[in-house]
């Protein structure tokens, strides 16, 4: 079969049009071998039929007129046709009662029949037919019926073989013409720029190729949304780095220049702190966001939400007692309830933006609120704080990268970057998202919901 596999592979390197015209092709041999073997089966029976009928004509005609005893001759030399027949009248006194006489005139009978039969003259067709003490026996080489036969075949297939090669070369030119657009297509591409994502547009396309670049084209366009987003994220970046590296940079020449016994010294040394805390944090932002399409592949697994909740309000509570907060956790169903489907790296960077950003924007001496409930087969986190709070009309905003507050830019450190990282890990996790104002506390409501995930308790 190895020789099979390399006509193959050889095979699907060809043009699609060669492939087709080669598939039609050996179709139409195998069709015509097919028609072949079929024409000679009924030339082969009907002419047996017709040869039959006429020695049984020529026997009723020897005996009707009497014929007087004859004995056919045989000429191993001669070549014979199907217009050849042997005819024999014998009397039945001289016939062996078994066996062959002379090698080819069967025995004595009563009645008419067909026989075949190997004999001295070849393998004979033998008609036999008793007329009185006589016995008329019509012959015919079997051979002679099988060439008729092939020539009849090979005359019904003579208009085929003619027009079989025609047809293929004209369907060869009608597959070259359904196929021009795909080579237009071909060419469209081995001249498209690489940079270039606009839609293909190609005249006459077939139906069975349109589907495919109708998903190409959006494909492109979703490169394009892509490609702007990405040169989008790339200025506000640099736009975002640049400005505390501009402050951090004015602020070290002013130190320079300050006498450190100064009390402005102490000042611009505060803003200094405080705009490399804006870049730090920043960086650490786009390095989150980086790490999100490795989170993609993560396997999801149960986790418990108080757990989290734990974890994170752990590494944020040096900045809640910084401004001497209450964080309070009302928890309203059974710790077993409590798990849900994620990974711990994307329900850890959810909570720790929501905290970090209550706290941020809550006053000091303020409170935190953190509810936690089951809302029929969802696990749902509400997080109030004491803060501002958001305007409705920005709520559709604010998940949108580098975008903050213009009441609140100014008067809390941070990149404009941490929703869009809770947005983006909520999507891997099939989480959702909602804001609201808080009916409990004077700021903000962050409502966070999660598919439940249903394990035994622990006294099952």
């Amino acid at each position: 079969m190895k020789w099979f596999k390399t006509l193959y592979g050889q095979y699907q390197t060809y043009s699609l049009s060669t492939r087709m015209s080669l598939t039609i092709s050996v179709f139409s041999l195998i069709l015509l071998v097919l028609i072949g073997v079929s024409a000679y089966r009924i030339a082969l029976e009907e002419s047996e039929e017709m040869i039959d009928r006429q020695m049984q004509e020529m026997a009723n005609f020897l005996e009707v007129h009497n014929q007087k005893f004859r004995s056919s001759a045989f000429d191993p030399l001669h070549r014979y046709d199907e217009t050849d027949v042997f005819i024999d009248v014998i009397d039945q006194s001289e016939l062996q009662p078994t066996g062959l006489t002379h090698g080819y005139l069967l025995p004595a009978t009563t009645t008419p029949y067909f026989s075949r039969h190997k004999t001295s003259r070849g393998d004979l067709q033998i008609y036999v037919r008793p007329s009185g003490h006589r016995q008329i026996q019509v012959s015919q080489q079997v051979h002679v019926r099988v060439e008729l036969a092939k020539e009849l075949a090979i005359n019904m297939l003579m208009p085929y073989l003619f027009f079989v090669p025609i047809g293929i070369y004209g369907i060869y030119r009608l597959i070259r013409r359904h196929l021009k657009p795909i080579n237009e297509l071909e060419q469209v591409f081995s001249k498209r720029d690489p940079l270039d994502l606009s839609d293909i547009h190609i005249d006459r396309m077939p139906a069975e190729i349109t589907p495919a670049i109708n998903e190409l084209n959006y494909l492109f366009k979703r490169m394009a949304s892509a490609q702007k987003q990405q040169q989008f994220f790339v200025a506000n970046a640099a736009h975002e780095l640049r400005t505390p590296l501009t402050a951090i940079n004015l602020q070290i020449k002013l130190l320079s220049k300050i006498d450190q016994n100064a009390a402005v010294y102490q000042d611009n040394l505060n803003d200094l702190r405080l705009s490399s805390q804006r870049m730090m944090r920043l960086v650490d932002q786009l390095m989150a966001l980086a790490k999100q399409d490795e989170m993609a592949g993560s396997q999801l697994e149960a986790l418990s939400v108080l757990d989290a909740i734990r974890v994170a309000m752990n590494q944020l509570h040096a900045a809640s007692y910084a401004k001497d907060m209450q964080v309070r956790v009302d928890i309203q169903a059974e710790a077993h309830d409590l798990y849900i489907m994620a990974t711990t790296e994307a329900i850890e960077s959810i909570l720790l933006n929501i905290l970090d950003n209550a706290i941020k924007y809550s006053p000091s001496l303020s409170e935190i609120l953190i509810k936690v409930y089951l809302q029929g087969s969802e696990v749902t986190i509400e997080i109030h704080d004491s803060g501002p709070g958001i305007q409705q009309p920005d709520i559709k905003n604010i998940r949108q990268r580098f975008v903050r507050l213009e009441q609140t830019q100014h008067q809390v450190v941070g990149s404009g970057l941490g929703l869009s990282i809770v947005d983006a890990a909520l999507k891997l996790i099939d989480g959702e998202l909602n804001f609201s104002s808080s009916l409990l506390l004077s700021g903000l409501c962050v409502q966070l919901k999660f598919k439940r995930c249903v394990i035994s308790s622990p006294s099952a």
